[in-house]
């Protein structure tokens, strides 16, 4: 069983790094995705409806998943998750030195304190797991005020961030009735984050057969099947 579990996390995190890929890097796929987004002929505007139809279809079904953060969150354009490139946070506050940094594979926390230049706390990890550092008994022995400065500081090498493609400012681009962001790069990346969530929630089967979620299938096929 461990055995099998550990394979699913490898496959996962491979599916996970080829998605995000995909999402930020130049390709033929995303620039079509693109062009489409920003097209004014018919089968640009056909595009744009389908994505419309499946944002309206998401909020009425509220699908859930937490394959691809590994924590439940709702599939939607206002949460969507996307890959924290900060590797580095630091600050002082009240002579103690809070640090964490993520290189060559590994998390690494440290809180000092600046008048004596000693570790309070050094924590090394393979992965981000808030969990797992707060039941740690070196973390446990720190003030209620230097844990919560260390675990604001963890948190801000979160993996993900959970960002909206909608906007409600003078700048947004109108898609139908909505109103998303004037970018139709992260636009792109929203898409394809969203349909590997919906995948994987028919992989896992984590989707209740009903007539809501038949709709948000329905539409995630008429988006993908144009490119």
């Amino acid at each position: 069983m461990l055995g099998t579990n550990l394979v699913e996390k490898f496959l996962r995190e491979q599916n996970q790094k080829c998605i995000e890929y995909i999402s930020e890097q130049s390709n033929r796929f995303k620039t079509y995705m693109t062009n489409l987004l920003n097209a004014t002929d018919s089968e640009g505007l056909t595009y744009q409806d389908n994505l419309v139809k499946l944002h309206e279809a998401l909020l009425n079904a509220a699908i859930t998943t937490q394959e691809f953060i590994g924590v439940r969150q709702q599939i939607s354009f206002s949460e969507v998750a996307v890959k924290n490139k900060n590797n580095l946070e630091k600050f002082d506050y009240s002579n103690i030195h809070y640090k964490c940094l993520r290189s060559q594979g590994k998390l690494t926390t440290t809180v000092k304190n600046n008048r004596t230049g000693l570790e309070i706390l050094h924590i090394e990890q393979d992965e981000y797991d808030e969990e797992t550092l707060k039941q740690q008994s070196i973390f446990i022995q720190l003030s209620d005020t230097q844990k919560t400065k260390c675990l604001q500081c963890y948190k801000k090498l979160n993996p993900y961030i959970i960002t909206s493609v909608l906007d409600t400012s003078e700048e947004a681009r109108k898609i139908g009735v909505y109103s998303f962001i004037n970018d139709s790069n992260k636009r792109s990346q929203a898409i394809i984050t969203i349909l590997y969530m919906l995948r994987c929630c028919l992989a896992h089967g984590d989707i209740s057969p009903d007539e809501a979620a038949n709709r948000v299938y329905k539409y995630a096929y008429e988006v993908i099947d144009h490119l």
